[in-house]
């Protein structure tokens, strides 16, 4: 084999290439660069031959680059390395270097032939690559979300660790599970939802959008809810155009469903409140009127109502003050005839309030005052505080560490029939005993009047 005509052929190649090009003895001892090479560095042909081409890389990275090239040539494999060479500006870049023995007749290495292509472009969009992943990663976890994906054709859903987490799934990578699996996690009553929003979504003629919120089973038996969003990837044109697959992101809405449903009854309770003050106005208008000889008369009384009115919600819902963080403790019966006053008929007596001392705590006067408050106002829209005949008996004792309390109407209009339809005013009542106190309460609609019995754990009450 002519090894000059080689190098030489070599040579006119190497001044032709982009790459730096560089060739080196069996011993390792660089003796050709070409024109590429020193117009890069800087460097001159004198300065670069034997071990001068080591001024050119990066401080950080000659000893590893050392020991590479020296374990090629003790082992005559090629060489491969990632590895910064400084520019004749000063600035360094990154360069990806091969180097290759080219064997004689006899198998022994006659020559190494070299390159070094720049790949800095391509090392900077990596490290940016990583940032953002960074990045999207941290988002995620201030957001607690997690990303998924569908493959349709193979029907197998992959979760990261964000994902499993909401499912309490030990994380360890992408988790990967069958549709059919994944739709079993979906809660039974959401699980039609989910598909039909998905089988709407892969329609080739949708937006490609996927949106769903859904609750999701856990191991445990227990739910949450979650949303969903995700994209379509489509492929093919026209009549062949299908989805390919669905990538989103997924994450816990339990805790702001929760606080849309309490902000919900909250805006229903106000607004039934409300129109409750108005009831209770005009109730007291059409009471006064009834027993008013004359305007001033009816005035005055009107206005001692509503004065009663606004006491007793000072009483259930104290105002803070200087020094004073409002909500002490009340006497139980004190709450119910400050709540009861503005109902009281001229100089009849219609109530007779009754019981033992039970004290009512800061935490559970608002609702018990609420449900005294709902009955009443239905007792003067439709029991025996609607006309000047009824009368109402409150009676509570103490048994087994619970107050006993019955509601009693009398001499109201006849009850023929038990309501069909339970309004909101009822049903809070009910969820007020029930969740808030603890407690029970029970209607019986006699044809007298109706009677209300409420049981409520004493502990609770006074807390």
């Amino acid at each position: 084999m002519d090894f000059n005509a080689s190098e030489s052929q070599f040579a006119v190649l190497a001044e032709s290439l982009p790459q730096l090009v560089w060739s080196a003895r069996p011993d390792g001892y660089h003796d050709y660069f070409n024109r590429r090479w020193h117009e890069f560095t800087g460097l001159t042909p004198e300065s670069s031959l034997g071990d001068g081409w080591i001024d050119a890389l990066h401080p950080d990275e000659r000893a590893t680059v050392l020991g590479l090239w020296q374990a090629s040539l003790e082992t005559g494999t090629p060489y491969e390395g990632e590895h910064r060479i400084r520019r004749a500006d000063g600035e360094y870049f990154w360069m990806l270097s091969r180097g290759i023995p080219i064997q004689d007749m006899t198998g022994k290495i006659a020559r190494w032939f070299g390159t070094s292509t720049n790949i800095d472009a391509h090392k900077k969009a990596e490290k940016d690559l990583r940032c953002l992943e960074e990045q999207y990663r941290l988002a995620l976890e201030a957001a607690r979300l997690g990303t998924w994906t569908i493959d349709l054709d193979s029907g197998v859903v992959s979760w990261d660790e964000g994902a499993c987490a909401l499912f309490n799934i030990a994380p360890d990578g992408l988790h990967s599970m069958s549709l059919n699996e994944a739709l079993e996690r979906v809660h039974p009553d959401d699980r039609q939802a989910v598909k039909d929003c998905l089988s709407t979504a892969i329609d080739p003629r949708s937006d490609g959008r996927y949106e769903i919120e859904y609750r999701a089973v856990l191991a445990d038996g227990s739910s949450r809810w979650v949303r969903c969003n995700g994209r379509i990837h489509f492929i093919g044109e026209g009549d062949r155009t299908r989805a390919e697959r669905i990538s989103g992101v997924i994450g816990d809405i339990t805790e702001q469903r929760a606080a849309d449903e309490a902000r919900q009854l909250l805006t229903r309770e106000l607004t039934h409140r409300v129109k409750n003050l108005f009831a209770i106005a005009n109730g007291m208008v059409s009471m006064t009127a009834r027993t008013a000889k004359d305007p001033k008369e009816m005035a005055n009384a009107l206005r001692g109502r509503l004065s009663a009115l606004a006491r007793a919600h000072e009483l259930v819902q104290p105002v803070p003050v200087a020094g004073h963080q409002g909500g002490s403790e009340v006497e139980l019966k004190k709450l119910i005839e400050a709540v009861l006053d503005p109902y009281r008929q001229g100089g009849s007596s219609q109530l007779t309030v009754e019981g033992p001392d039970v004290r009512v705590g800061s935490n559970t006067t608002t609702s018990l005052a609420l449900v005294l408050h709902e009955l009443a106002t239905n007792a003067a829209k439709y029991g025996c505080l609607s006309g000047t005949e009824g009368h109402l008996l409150i009676q509570w004792r103490i048994a087994d560490e619970e107050v006993d309390l019955h509601w009693t109407e009398t001499g109201g209009p006849p009850i023929s029939e038990m309501p069909s339809f339970e309004g909101f005013g009822s049903q809070l009542s009910q969820r007020s005993i029930a969740g808030q106190l603890g407690g029970t309460l029970i209607r019986e609609w006699r044809s007298e009047g109706l009677c209300v019995h409420m049981t409520m754990p004493l502990n609770r009450l006074t807390a």
